[in-house]
């Protein structure tokens, strides 16, 4: 029997009988995150605790340590329809990435120093390519249409003797647009250019058959398809020559030395198999959910623009622009309603700058600072997606009647400041949302709260003090009561990190 995984909860405000409504939270990041499958969990845990040796080493324990990480490799080999000795294990999509490019160039023959990429990629590729361009490389970025494809022609005429390698990401993680693999793949056997693939967000929807000779490097990651943060992949199709960018004890065929990740590779190669298994049925929920999206939401909110191929897309990603509306500020106050979603990469989410993707896609300018992006997940469903759409109408409508400024101050407030405020007797409020049972010692001058009595207790708080909220280890209620306190226009509010723990020194 499958259990139903656990729901995060959030308090809205009073029902008119006067009690408080619990809601589930929305959770609608899935291109950012997805959430660790139980399965790969169970799958993972003996690794920790009671298979735990290092798989360099040479004892019987090391040996065991060393089969699990083989058995995980030729998992996803048969996934993947290629050979176990072309996985290699990263510590991410990112690295996956930084790797093939940065090895590949520097295994690029004399006279080839020229790479081709698009202006639509990943940051860990275009950075990667402008760290490379510095170091003596040559680098051209393709252009693209405004549903976010390459110019082929283009891609074609750029291609000389001096070209190496081609990288491009084969569904855009921001407005989910796939490229056409099939006619880039035909440009680039004529000229003999290796093909890098970023696969990391096409992996949750796509098949790969790599032994059908498509792609020299594909990168993919863990925490896409329900395995942990921390894990990915890089394929190497046998034959190709890449330089490590990381030295040490060997380990990878050479090419990732550091001690090998067991846990998250077995748990990695779980969810790979269940990702296989289970595609079509996914694809075809997400892409139900997707299309009910994109329908109300076009025709309920004016001003409101679907960017990307609206075809050619990833299954469970639906991107908007809404005019004149500040897309942060849009995340900001969905997310206090309860709903999870973003403007664009997470890498990137704190600045406010126009994303790279949009403005290569020519999105106009009164649009191009309101994009909200919505990806879709195993875990979401009809009910979820209705009552999103009707708090998405609502908080449009707010903040065109309401407009605030993009804020990015941080909400965090060092153990190190805090205590430096406390020596210089400096005029703050202190609000200890700590529970009864937890130590009962307390900072001199604190207002102790309960969390549950928070909203109760503001008419006895200054508005107008600087304010730093404080729970036990700084990571869930003082976030949440941040958010109540900016609600309520306190001016000043902090969250001090690592809460009263770290500050009353714990050691337990």
């Amino acid at each position: 029997m499958t259990r139903k995984p656990a729901e995060v909860l959030f308090i809205t405000e009073k029902e008119g009988n006067g009690t408080i409504m619990f809601q589930k939270r929305i959770y609608l990041d899935n291109a950012a995150t997805t959430r660790t499958r139980r399965q790969v969990l169970s799958e993972m845990k003996k690794y920790f605790s009671r298979e735990y040796a290092n798989p360099s080493s040479i004892h019987r324990d090391g040996l065991i340590a060393r089969g699990s990480i083989e058995m995980a490799r030729e998992r996803i080999a048969k996934v993947l329809h290629c050979s176990s000795h072309e996985i290699i294990f990263t510590g991410s999509g990112t690295e996956a990435n930084n790797l093939a490019l940065t090895g590949a160039a520097r295994g690029f023959t004399k006279p080839k120093n020229h790479i081709i990429t698009t202006s639509v990629e990943h940051s860990s590729v275009l950075h990667t390519s402008q760290m490379l361009e510095k170091s003596g490389f040559r680098v051209t970025y393709l252009s693209v249409n405004h549903h976010g494809h390459i110019n082929l022609e283009q891609l074609e005429n750029s291609i000389g003797p001096a070209t190496g390698l081609f990288s491009m990401i084969c569904a855009n993680n921001e407005i989910g647009t796939v490229q056409d693999l099939e006619k880039i793949y035909e440009i680039l056997k004529r000229h003999s250019v290796l093909f890098h693939l970023d696969a990391v967000a096409a992996l949750p929807f796509m098949k790969f058959r790599l032994d059908e000779g498509r792609f020299d490097l594909v990168s993919f990651s863990g925490h896409k398809i329900y395995a942990p943060k921390g894990i990915g992949v890089l394929y190497i199709k046998s034959g190709v020559e890449i330089q490590p960018v990381t030295f040490g004890g060997g380990q990878e065929f050479s090419l990732r030395s550091g001690t090998e990740n067991i846990p998250y590779i077995v748990g990695l190669s779980r969810a790979f198999q269940l990702n296989d298994r289970e595609k079509d049925k996914y694809n075809q929920k997400l892409i139900k959910l997707k299309k009910y999206i994109i329908e109300n939401v076009l025709f309920k909110i004016p001003g409101s623009i679907l960017v990307g191929d609206p075809e050619k897309r990833a299954p469970g990603s639906a991107g908007f622009c809404f005019q004149n509306i500040n897309g942060k500020m849009l995340v900001k106050e969905l997310s206090r309603h309860g709903v999870d979603s973003s403007s664009g990469a997470a890498c990137s989410s704190p600045r406010n700058d126009p994303s790279h993707v949009l403005a290569a896609c020519g999105i106009p300018a009164d649009y191009i600072f309101g994009f909200l992006r919505i990806t879709l997940g195993r875990y979401n469903n009809k009910r979820q997606v209705k009552r999103f759409i009707g708090i998405l109408e609502k908080v449009v409508k707010n903040i065109r009647e309401n407009p605030v400024e993009y804020s990015n101050e941080s909400i965090f407030i060092s153990q190190e400041e805090f205590r430096k405020k406390i020596e210089q007797n400096e005029e703050i409020q202190i609000i200890d949302l700590r529970f009864p049972r937890i130590p009962s010692s307390e900072i001199h001058g604190s207002i102790r709260i309960p969390p549950w009595l928070l909203k109760y207790k503001l008419k006895q708080l200054d508005r107008e003090k600087e304010t730093v909220v404080i729970c036990y280890q700084g990571d869930v209620l003082s976030p949440d009561a941040y958010q109540v306190l900016k609600d309520k226009k306190f001016r000043n509010v902090k969250v001090l990190k690592g809460g009263y723990f770290s500050y009353a020194g714990f050691s337990f």
